[in-house]
């Protein structure tokens, strides 16, 4: 009769080791480097077909955003953020060093960057506009300091801040108050519209209050001392992704200007929306922006 080897554990895990990698052909579980090239982009290739080319497959309540504890929300962005990081908004006026972080010019670019990519005045004259929810170009028409002529107020230390509300493919926001806004009362603004999205900004802490100084809020038909508007009824909602990888969408904001900040302290602010269906969640930074000014001054403190 033949002879049977005896198959041992030790054999077992060195076959075993054998597959995982072999040193002999450098192959890692059966493929070598230019095989697992081939398979990962055959399979980057059947992902990109399948996956829709201008906005997720799943979107508002269908997808992950919102939860039961959690409805559906969106947060609040601002501008000028030279660095994606930094929430801090500091500059001297008297400062002209280039390349400084005190340097109000980092700011002034940074906000005239933002608007020449996202609101370019020529953008129609591209064929941008077809029709489409969005894509008629947005603007505010009594901006007042905030302009790039005026230096968005930087230069006289009256800072324009942008906010705009962060888009949500096929969301739609709803203006008035949440039921939690009813209950506790809150209403910072004067006019309590069911077509607009509102939007109030003050310093986070007591402290902050005290330092902020007065503000005004210019929007896209008016201008106000208590709250920005962002208008419902304009058509530019919902946000429905980009056309053919364009994006020609315009995103509605607000100028937010701090008529006199007090010099040489750091106040920190909160700006919030307020609508029907926007949640205000602190911890989670649903529905609202943080963000700090320091307006350095070296003589005077007003």
């Amino acid at each position: 009769m033949p002879d049977k080897t005896e198959v041992t554990c030790g054999d077992r895990l060195r076959d075993l080791g054998r597959f995982i990698y072999n040193h002999e052909r450098r192959e890692f579980v059966g493929r070598d480097g230019g095989r697992w090239a081939g398979f990962f982009c055959a399979m980057l290739a059947v992902f990109m077909a399948v996956t829709p080319r201008d906005r997720p497959r799943y979107s508002t309540k269908a997808s992950r955003m919102q939860t039961r504890s959690n409805p559906l929300s969106p947060g609040l962005g601002f501008r000028p953020q030279p660095h994606s990081d930094n929430y801090l908004i500091g500059f001297d006026v008297d400062n002209k060093e280039k390349n400084t972080k005190w340097n109000s010019e980092l700011y002034t670019d940074s906000l005239t960057q933002y608007l020449k990519f996202n609101h370019p005045k020529n953008k129609t004259n591209d064929g941008y506009y077809d029709g489409t929810v969005g894509s008629k170009p947005f603007n505010i028409q009594s901006p007042g300091d905030c302009t790039v002529a005026n230096k968005f107020g930087y230069g006289d230390g009256k800072p324009c801040v942008l906010v705009k509300m962060n888009k949500i493919v096929n969301w739609y926001p709803i203006g008035g108050r949440t039921s939690d806004d009813h209950k506790e009362g809150k209403n910072p603004c004067t006019d309590d519209s069911t077509d607009a999205i509102q939007i109030h900004c003050h310093g986070e802490y007591a402290a902050d209050q005290d330092n902020i100084g007065e503000l005004l809020y210019h929007s896209e038909t008016e201008d106000s001392s208590a709250c920005g508007t962002i208008r419902t009824d304009t058509g530019r909602f919902p946000y429905r992704g980009k056309v053919d990888r364009r994006d020609v969408y315009y995103q509605p904001y607000i100028w937010v200007q701090f008529l006199k900040p007090k010099a040489n302290v750091l106040i920190n602010v909160l700006c919030r929306a307020y609508g029907a269906n926007i949640h205000y969640e602190k911890k989670q930074l649903r529905g609202l922006t943080r963000f700090q000014i320091y307006h350095k001054k070296t003589t005077g403190n007003n």
